[in-house]
């Protein structure tokens, strides 16, 4: 199994496949290049995936292609028949040149927990769009492969069914709008994708149509057509001429004024009589007829209720074409917008209504929730005010921008396995994602977001520049300096498998459940706040940045340069190329970053405690010393709240050091290091070494009398061997430092089950200590880091319905009181960056900052390790639940003695916990590590103009004014 975070996929480090490996490890390498060696000779054969054509009869036989061969046998359909070599790509993951009529809804639909064969239709077609036909690349035009027909009613069949599955269709509904854009059911399915696709190859026909491919895939207008039939007439190769004409017909047919009105009244016609029906096309007949701004308003307006009402009140038949109008109508109201509004004199009031109708948009397809829809309306939502202050206004500019990054979760919650498969194999299906939400109403929600953004910034002198694009959408998650050279990173697998520098900028897709050291973070969407990644990123004050897709773009010319990025305390973000004067302000930082921490002596623990203990036993005043951090905050936690805590038992450093003492390994580790420091073993020699002792340490076998002490406690606080399963942690004495934590650095083997699996991966969890990523992020800091010690806390596993993070503190807006929880659905959720609910819990209400997107949730093996469910899609935490966070804070406040940073800060309480079944269980509490952002802070003022911001918070701002900057603002 792999040790990383798949599309929103928590996977713990090291963990031994026991149970089920996860539904979204990508292939094997050898898969991979297997299926891209078919791939090529069906890119390369006039019958691409296919061997022949053959009458296909309703009598099951199958007969060659002669005439009427099926017509004494119930009649049939003739197609093309599987190749050997397609039948072996589909069986190592990749469905390509899917033929409809072929295929069987229960083919599509029972394949896997999540239909994962029907969520791969939308990349297989993907990729045939983009990559000239894909494995159809000299296919496409082989005579009798498909029947249109016959695919148009197997296509009409499928969607029926599906659509007909009421619970299910309202719970996939941006898979059922792209597998109803995918799949054949009328004349002009698919148009615009068609015209999209057809872009792409017009520009790749002729390089000068480069300028027609963007504005058709980003301002798409009503005289595209004619303009680009211009444009072929004067062209003088005959094939580029006849492929821009062909393309001009069908953008006349999408945008042109007629053929608009046209296809809308005819997708509207065919909705049906219904009186749910009727009602929904009076609406939006009266919408397409009202000034621009309005129209706009209220055709996004229909959407979302097509989706919340209209859809549930028509039957399946008439639901295909609620689809197909919901299709015609966003691309009206792309016209709308980019004809009218884009660049309208539009007030701030108008900005907020028309981003709040775009979310209207969004939500009608399928891109956001319910619950994420009414948050945005509470949020943003100004109602008649003439004016706000600076601070709210700029809460609900900020409330706004989550919206991308939550329709970006929802696009990898529902194609995940097709994401993983497909990317593996073709590295062009990782822009699947990109061309989505290019291609749906978001694009109009980030034009907006730009004005608001940049208006908001202006006022509060907040600055988001990267690359010299200022207004980007750019949230600094965490303060800090770094330079270095910047990595984009297209993939997860990408970056999971690089070989990351401590010099390197890195940009990723999302968060990653394991991350090497690096000097910067940029982010695609806030990701999970709590994640080990994210605290790690506090605690080295590593600027930490979410950006959305616009950014990503102006980034990508940048990458192999050396930038410096600033984050600070503000808000502020900054990323430029480093240019000869910066270097020279930036002489006295570090070569990776200006917030490098204190470096910290290690102190040697207490070795002689050489025997299990029992968490009675165990105290906060043994944190470091005999055992570490994890077993004393435990410890405390048990003695504090009493059965509330997971049973557990824990093994001091004094039985680590014992151990490798017996085996000679104690001396050859600090010899390592020795040698290292005095430069007689290179970095390569210094890894070899390491990893043959972390083998070393790993094979090591328990000794009798710990064996017999640990057999006893046990039995004594968990039951009866082979009863129950154990987390085996590793818990060190520079776990959690004053100025360090080592959250997630260090292996946890979970849910083992069987003593003598359970006394083996003690050793394991001992050697990964000194794991290369372990030793990276720790070398900035510790002086000695040979003298590491590990201990191991063994805990009862507890199967959790849901499980994660509780920071006693609102790590969204430092300056509000509030709570910070990040949970998922099942075991040891929220830790890894898995895409949690993330939550702050205020006095009197609870913020939503992003929903639980991972598609998959770990469950208990019988076996022992983990299994895996499908998650459902929604909200985690209840009302009570979340109630018992809060009554949680109160009691940790009240019963522990604060702990202050070296500024004398209080710091916040870090608190995993679960719930089983509605009742909280605590699993480990500890201080949150954080570094200040005073360098970054020093830095900006330096480089830029800014402003006392304390009394800028009260300060009035006039909605009915324009933004300041934009057109009429003097």
């Amino acid at each position: 199994m792999g040790g990383a975070l798949r599309y929103g996929l928590p996977v713990i480090a090291g963990l031994a496949v026991t149970a089920q490996a996860s539904p979204l490890d990508p292939p094997a390498p050898e898969a991979v290049a297997e299926g891209r060696q078919i791939v090529q000779e069906m890119k390369a054969s006039p019958r691409g995936p296919y061997s022949r054509i053959r009458w296909y009869c309703n009598d099951g036989s199958v007969q060659p292609p002669v005439a009427y061969a099926c017509s004494e046998r119930g009649g049939g359909r003739q197609h093309a028949e599987y190749s050997p070599a397609r039948a072996r790509l589909a069986q190592l993951g990749w469905p390509a040149g899917t033929i409809y009529a072929a295929t069987t809804v229960g083919e599509l639909f029972d394949a896997g927990l999540r239909q994962e064969r029907l969520r791969k239709l939308p990349l297989e077609q993907y990729l045939v769009d983009v990559d000239n036909g894909w494995v159809l690349a000299k296919a496409r035009h082989y005579r009798g492969r498909v029947q249109v027909e016959d695919e148009t009613a197997a296509g009409s069949r499928l969607l029926e069914d599906l659509l007909g599955r009421t619970a299910w269709a309202r719970d996939n509904f941006l898979l059922v709008r792209e597998i109803a854009r995918t799949v054949p059911h009328g004349e002009d399915t698919g148009l615009a994708r068609a015209v999209r696709r057809d872009a792409v190859g017009l520009a790749e026909l002729e390089p000068s149509a480069e300028r027609w491919r963007a504005e058709i895939h980003t301002s798409p207008s009503r005289d595209i057509a004619p303009r680009l039939a211009e444009w072929a007439g004067r062209q003088k190769r005959p094939e580029v001429q006849a492929f821009a004409m062909r393309l001009a017909a069908d953008l006349d047919r999408l945008y042109g004024a007629a053929g608009r009105r046209t296809r809308i009244g005819e997708a509207l016609a065919a909705v049906g009589a219904s009186p749910a029906g009727q009602t929904w096309q009076r609406r939006v007949a009266a919408a397409l007829e009202s000034p621009p701004a309005t129209s706009f308003a209220a055709l996004c307006g229909a959407l979302g209720d097509a989706r919340a009402t209209v859809f549930d009140a028509l039957p399946p038949k008439r639901r295909i074409a609620l689809i197909d109008a919901m299709a015609e109508i966003e691309a009206s109201l792309q016209i709308i917008y980019q004809e009218h509004l884009a660049d309208a004199a539009l007030s701030r009031a108008d900005l907020l209504r028309l981003g709040l109708a775009a979310t209207d948009c969004a939500y009608g397809s399928g891109l956001l929730s319910a619950r994420e829809r009414q948050m945005l309306r509470q949020a943003v939502d100004a109602g008649a005010a003439d004016s706000l202050h600076l601070a709210e206004y700029r809460g609900k500019v900020a409330a706004l921008k989550r919206a991308p990054g939550w329709a970006l979760g929802t696009v990898r919650h529902t194609f995940a396995e097709g994401l993983v498969t497909y990317t593996a194999l073709e590295p062009k299906a990782a822009r699947f994602s990109d061309d989505l939400l290019r291609g749906s109403p978001l694009w109009m929600l980030g034009d907006v977001l730009k004005k608001l953004t940049r208006d908001a910034d202006r006022l509060a002198g907040s600055v988001s520049e990267i690359a010299g694009e200022t207004g980007g959408a750019a949230i600094a998650l965490n303060p800090g300096v770094a330079r270095g050279t910047l990595r984009v990173f297209e993939t997860l697998d990408e970056a999971e498998h690089a070989a990351m520098q401590a010099t390197d900028i890195v940009v990723l897709p999302e968060t990653l459940a394991e991350l090497s050291r690096v000097a910067g973070i940029l982010t695609l969407g806030e990701g999970n706040a709590l994640s080990h990644v994210q605290l790690l990123a506090r605690n080295f004050g590593i600027p930490n940045v979410a950006i959305d897709h616009a950014v990503l773009e102006t980034l990508r010319p940048l990458e192999g340069q050396e930038v410096v990025l600033v984050a600070s305390s503000n808000g502020d973000v900054l990323l430029r190329p480093v240019d000869d004067a910066l270097r020279e302000m930036l002489a006295p930082a570090s070569a990776a970053t200006a917030d490098s921490p204190v470096r910290i002596d290690v102190p040697l623990p207490d070795l002689a405690v050489n025997r299990v203990l029992a968490l009675p036993d165990i105290g906060r005043s043994l944190s470091g010393k005999v055992v570490g951090p994890k077993a004393a905050n435990l410890g405390e936690l048990n003695r504090l709240f009493p059965g509330r805590v997971a049973p557990a038992v824990a093994i001091p450093f004094g039985v680590y050091a014992a151990h490798l003492k017996a085996a000679g390994l104690d001396t050859r580790i600090a010899d390592a290091f020795t040698r290292r420091n005095e430069g007689r073993l290179t970095a390569e020699e210094m890894d070899a070494e390491l990893a043959r002792i972390r083998r070393e340490i790993a094979n090591l076998e328990i000794d009798g009398r710990i064996r017999r002490q640990l057999e006893s406690l046990m039995a004594e606080h968990f039951g009866e061997p082979g009863s129950y399963g154990v987390f085996v942690r590793s818990d060190t004495n520079v776990e959690d430092l004053p100025q360090f934590t080592g959250a997630g650095l260090n292996e946890t083997v979970p849910h083992v089950v069987g003593l003598d699996a359970q006394l083996a991966a003690v050793p394991r969890v001992w050697g990964s200590v000194l794991s290369p990523r372990a030793l990276a992020w720790r070398a900035s800091v510790l002086e000695n880091p040979a003298r590491i010690y590990a201990s191991v806390l063994l805990m009862k596993s507890v199967p959790s319905t849901k499980s994660g993070v509780l920071v006693t503190a609102n790590l969204i807006d430092r300056s509000a009181p509030g709570l910070t929880a990040s949970v998922a659905w099942g075991v040891g959720g929220a830790v890894a960056g898995e895409a949690a609910e993330s939550l702050v819990i205020l006095p009197q209400r609870t913020e939503l900052v992003s929903e639980s997107k991972s598609p998959y949730r770990r469950h208990l093996a019988a076996t022992g390790g983990v299994g895996w469910l499908p998650a459902a899609p929604g909200q985690v935490l209840d009302d009570a639940e979340v109630e018992a966070l809060r009554v949680l804070a109160a009691e940790v406040a009240d019963k522990y003695e604060p702990v202050v940073d070296d500024s004398g800060v209080e710091r916040p309480w870090d608190i995993e916990f679960g719930f089983i079944e509605g009742e909280l269980t605590l699993f480990q509490i500890r201080p949150l590590v954080e570094r200040s952002g005073r360098n970054a802070d020093a830095l900006l003022r330096r480089l830029l103009p800014l402003p006392d911001r304390e009394p800028l918070a009260d300060r009035p701002v006039a909605l009915d004014e324009l933004p300041r900057g934009e057109k009429g603002d003097s």
